[in-house]
């Protein structure tokens, strides 16, 4: 089949994770993309570091935040530092946003720009050193992991909002605390008891274990049963109700993703095999209003729309397609984007290629470079099948969805505004920052430390309007059964409201 010249196609993916235990031994963040980038290289058969023209790497935690500052020096321009160790040193240097769905919005951005003839090749690459990073400030090192440049990156993709203040105030901030506001909420809508809940939860997970212990590039797969993933004990220790520490994104993980991405033009010129290449038939961006201005906390409507859209593009069902990697930082992620594409949950190994960011390992805002890169081996050694990757990114926030297929052809980009628009026009709840008097809870999560409860976080309702609060009382209530539906009493506070059952 005759494809445009300027049709663009994966040619090339590799992945990474380190595994010593050495911590003078790891490699810092340049040095571990650096390796992974000349893995794709290598992949790709007959591509050289200098035929690259654009470097484009997903944001470090340590860039993403004071809270993730690194210990050991920063990048002024990570994209340069990287493409001048495996040599492509006339690329362009581009830095991603914040955001799990950073390298799928990356692949989707730069296919549009090849098919515009506005890049050649691209090479993309994300991971994270964070183990290697805690072993080493644990043993006393002081590894140089700083480097300049001559000017800093490109930074051409704007950052969405995320929270409100008042969010912010009430403990809505880590993901590890929100997304269990999604999980019982979802729960509740669902009409389990918090038995069968957890049970789902188990079983879900359970097979996406099972797929990270078969991986050679998890950081630590072992195959769990589902009551080991649900049940606290003193090494699966309770993080935020009702997830245990066995069912969150693990993100100490040396491990590193990268693709390249050229025309299809340039890859006829480098004599690359037309069985290397891998096409993407669709694609979408989009993004979610914050969670307390959502409608309903157990569905997300931009995913929905995102997986539509996507999937029109090329033509497929969601019961068409072969490989699929969800995002997968905590169960809910996996359960609504699930339901809001149409993929059953019965079959959970059908919903990751690597095992998910609890057990294969959750690299920062990089994880889904992992999926691209195993749905395009998938999708090379079955050339009539098409593959989706869904990346998310904040708290069911940023979306990013990618249609893989060895089959020739691309769907050119439609700008996602046409689209995000729609979303954008949907009804807000409108939150009530003072609230007092009776009320009733929409979602909740009991917050643990190590010593064990210590608040719940609420989402509720009274008087027509959603309000936020805290708990101190009663939290061994919120976890004997599922207390959505129960009603509380709030008062106003500043800058945290409080609430009590009745």
């Amino acid at each position: 089949m005759t494809v445009a010249p300027n049709t663009p196609c994966l040619v090339g993916a590799a992945q990474y994770v380190g595994r010593t235990r050495d911590p003078a031994a790891g490699l810092s963040p340049a040095d571990m993309l650096a390796e992974v980038a000349r893995r794709a290289l290598v992949d790709a058969g007959k591509v050289s570091a200098s035929d690259i023209d654009t470097v484009a790497i997903v944001r470090l935690f340590a860039d993403s935040g004071p809270a993730f500052a690194s210990p050991f020096g920063a990048y002024r321009n990570l994209p340069w530092s990287v493409a001048r160790r495996i040599g492509a040193t006339d690329a362009r240097a581009v830095y991603g946003p914040v955001g799990g769905n950073t390298p799928q919005m990356l692949v989707n951005h730069f296919a549009e720009a090849i098919w515009n003839k506005e890049a050649d090749i691209a090479l993309i690459a994300g991971g994270e050193a964070l183990r290697t990073q805690a072993r080493a400030a644990k043993a006393g090192l002081d590894p140089e992991w700083g480097e300049d440049a001559p000017a800093p990156p490109e930074t051409p993709f704007p950052e969405a909002r995320l929270l409100t203040r008042h969010e912010l105030a009430h403990g809505i901030a880590m993901p590890v605390n929100v997304y269990p506001l999604f999980e019982t909420a979802y729960g509740a809508k669902k009409g389990w008891s918090l038995a069968e809940h957890r049970a789902q939860i188990g079983r879900l997970m359970s097979g996406f274990t099972d797929v990270a212990a078969n991986n050679p590039y998890a950081q630590a797969g072992i195959s769990r049963a589902p009551g080991e993933l649900t049940e606290e004990t003193a090494e699966n220790r309770m993080i935020s109700w009702p997830y245990t520490k066995y069912l969150v994104s693990n993100m100490f993980v040396d491990q590193a993703g990268a693709v390249l991405l050229m025309s299809a033009a340039r890859a006829d010129a480098l004599g690359i095999a037309r069985d290397r290449r891998v096409y993407l038939h669709g694609s979408a961006d989009t993004a979610e209003k914050t969670p307390s201005e959502r409608e309903d906390l157990a569905r997300c409507p931009a995913i929905e729309m995102g997986a539509r859209h996507a999937l029109s593009q090329a033509g497929v069902a969601a019961s068409d397609l072969g490989p699929v990697d969800l995002y997968s930082c905590f169960p809910v992620a996996v359960e609504i984007a699930a339901e809001a594409i149409g993929l059953p949950t019965d079959r959970p190994k059908r919903l990751t290629m690597t095992g998910g960011l609890p057990y294969f390992g959750g690299p920062g805002n990089a994880y889904s470079l992992h999926g691209i890169a195993e749905v395009y081996a998938a999708c090379r050694n079955a050339p009539q099948d098409y593959g989706l990757v869904f990346a998310n990114g904040g708290y069911l926030s940023k979306h990013s969805f990618g249609v893989y297929s060895a089959r020739p052809g691309y769907a050119p980009r439609v700008d996602p505004a046409t689209y995000q628009a729609d979303l954008d026009a949907l009804p807000s709840r409108n939150v009530d920052e003072a609230p007092s008097g009776a009320g009733t809870i929409e979602a909740y999560t009991v917050v643990h430390g190590r010593g064990g409860a210590k608040f719940a976080i609420v989402i509720g309702e009274g008087k027509g309007r959603r309000f936020l609060a805290q708990m101190t009382s009663g939290l061994d209530r919120l976890t004997q059964a599922n207390a959505v539906g129960q009603r509380i009493t709030v008062t106003s506070g500043d800058p945290v409201n409080e609430a009590v059952f009745e």
